[in-house]
């Protein structure tokens, strides 16, 4: 399991941890949230109902797509920055769920309610 913690002692990567709202995210940011209690990265995308990641469910629920990334290698974790990372276009669930799936892991992608979502950070990477 990938953890903020593990990432800054890698050094690989300069991470600052920005305190924001969902209002403030687009696709491609990195966020890390509180979610039921668990703490979660992710990778924020875009679908057919958005451009932005948001959408309204048909319950008028604030949603959230996001491909988690708990569960992937420090060494995807630095492909993902390299390719990904504040991409508008690439990071997409359009057409792509077989490439997105397949780089992240298909059981990745989830929709979060942001009512239910607590401790929102945005993650600014320099990978100097």
């Amino acid at each position: 399991m990938l953890k903020i913690e593990e990432l800054i002692l890698e050094g690989e990567f300069n991470l600052n941890l920005t305190r924001t709202s969902y209002n403030g995210i687009r696709p491609g940011d990195v966020i890390s949230f509180s979610y039921q209690n668990a703490s979660r990265l992710g990778l924020v995308v875009k679908s057919k109902r958005t451009s932005s990641g948001l959408f309204l469910s048909t319950r008028n629920n604030t949603l959230l797509n996001v491909f988690l990334l708990d569960s992937i290698s420090s060494s995807l974790f630095s492909l993902l920055v390299n390719n990904l990372y504040k991409d508008r276009v690439r990071c997409t669930y359009i057409d792509a769920p077989k490439i997105l799936g397949s780089f992240l892991g298909k059981d990745n992608f989830r929709t979060f309610n942001v009512a239910k979502i607590d401790n929102f950070f945005s993650l600014l990477i320099n990978n100097d």
